[in-house]
């Protein structure tokens, strides 16, 4: 019986430890991504636990096919993509990753570090490293000779406790191509309807007037001697040519402002104080006719980089945009809005009216320089509010729906 006993604990001792020691193996083989071991379910005694190894195996192996299928798929697909693309590890700016298109955009066939496109440009590296994620910013660089405008965007990831860097490069030059085809088409249909305005009338004036002087020296008469009624005409005539002539002037002189907006000179203001003060020097008139001012501000400061006179023009103009709609359409209980909001990233001013809203046609053109459905306007307000916000790295949006009114929106960046 101690015999049996001793021999009995040996081949259990024995057991145990081949047992621990083929789990061992079996999680170190895991560890090292080591899947090729098999294990024989002849012995009944182990036959479920080399039963189980097998299948955990199995699964690992499914895995890990599964997972090297999925990167080669990804990795064919970016490779693939149009998108020029980067991948950087945000500590040593190692490139993880380079497509064809980033080496075709840029002309390096061969290139490891962040540092090697400052070749390249030195600015557009410098841009790369100072985005964080989500945001873009636009830069032009000459590559060969050849200028372009690149809209690059920045997306941040964490991969094993390491910040890396996907950057993706947007050709746009095809873009601002037919987009500033388009602008001076539109441009010049206003141009030219308004010069017609002007010239024609002159045209024909003038005309008239050298027809009187041919009558009357045809009739050898001096001006003296023309009809009262017909010098009445010719004096309206005169002073016809001189206003179109004026507003032509004044017409050009707008467009030489237009051409020269000034630099703004950032300074950080409260924004809900400069909403208040606006509304404050507007209620006056406003409440003269009948238009209601509601205002939705945050309880709490903002604070933005501004120049303080140009964002106030820009809101003030808005304002009086919205008053003159109302009006226009003779609303009897005229309201406009003025919301200010943070979205996202981004700080959102609404100005909405109940007027008549935008049709179509006027909302395409309503930011072209010298565009205006208003009788005696300029046509260069919205177009030096769409600059102002431009140049404050914002910019500005209309919606509208007729007999629903007309939103504005100062977005900043």
């Amino acid at each position: 019986m101690i015999l049996f006993l001793v021999i009995s604990i040996v081949s259990l001792i024995y057991y145990v430890e081949k047992s621990e020691r083929e789990l061992s193996d079996f999680l170190m083989a895991i560890k090292q991504n080591d899947f090729t071991n098999t294990y024989p379910q002849a012995r009944r005694n182990q036959k479920k636990l080399y039963q189980a190894f097998n299948i955990i195996t199995g699964e690992f192996i499914a895995i890990r096919s599964e997972k090297e299928s999925n990167y080669h798929f990804l990795q064919t697909v970016v490779e693939h993509s149009g998108v020029p693309l980067i991948a950087y590890d945000y500590e040593t700016e190692q490139l993880t990753l380079a497509n064809k298109a980033v080496k075709d955009l840029f002309h390096l066939p061969h290139f490891t570090k962040l540092s090697s496109m400052n070749r390249v440009s030195r600015e557009l590296v410098e841009k790369v490293k100072e985005l964080n994620t989500d945001e873009k910013v636009l830069v032009k660089v000459n590559i060969r000779e050849e200028t372009l405008y690149l809209s690059v965007t920045v997306k941040e990831l964490v991969l094993q406790a390491k910040r890396h860097k996907v950057v993706a490069f947007h050709n746009i030059n095809s873009e601002l191509d037919q987009k500033e085809v388009e602008s001076w088409q539109k441009l010049i249909r206003v141009l030219t309807h308004e010069i017609k305005n002007s010239v024609i009338p002159i045209s024909t004036l003038a005309e008239v007037i050298n027809d009187m002087f041919k009558d009357l020296a045809q009739e050898n008469k001096s001006i003296r001697e023309i009809a009262e009624e017909d010098l009445d005409d010719f004096v309206l005539s005169i002073k016809t040519i001189e206003k179109r002539s004026k507003g032509l002037v004044k017409f050009v002189t707008a467009y030489g402002d237009l051409a020269r907006v000034p630099k703004p000179q950032f300074e950080k203001h409260e924004l809900t104080n400069l909403i208040r003060g606006i509304v404050q020097l507007e209620v006056a008139f406003l409440k003269r006719k009948k238009i209601k001012v509601e205002t939705q501000l945050p309880d709490s400061q903002v604070l933005v980089n501004i120049d303080h006179e140009m964002i106030e023009q820009v809101i003030i103009n808005l304002v009086k945009n919205a008053a003159e709609a109302i009006l226009e359409s003779q609303q009897p209980a005229g309201l406009i809005v003025i919301r200010l909001a943070r979205n996202a990233h981004q700080l959102s001013l609404t100005i909405t009216d109940n007027g008549p809203g935008i049709d179509q046609e006027t909302l395409e053109n309503i930011f072209v320089p010298f565009f205006t459905t208003k009788k005696g306007g300029s046509g260069i307000g919205l177009s030096l509010s769409k600059q102002v916000m431009r140049a404050h790295k914002g910019n500005i949006k209309v919606r509208s729906t007729m007999g629903k009114g007309a939103t504005f929106e100062l977005n900043f960046g």
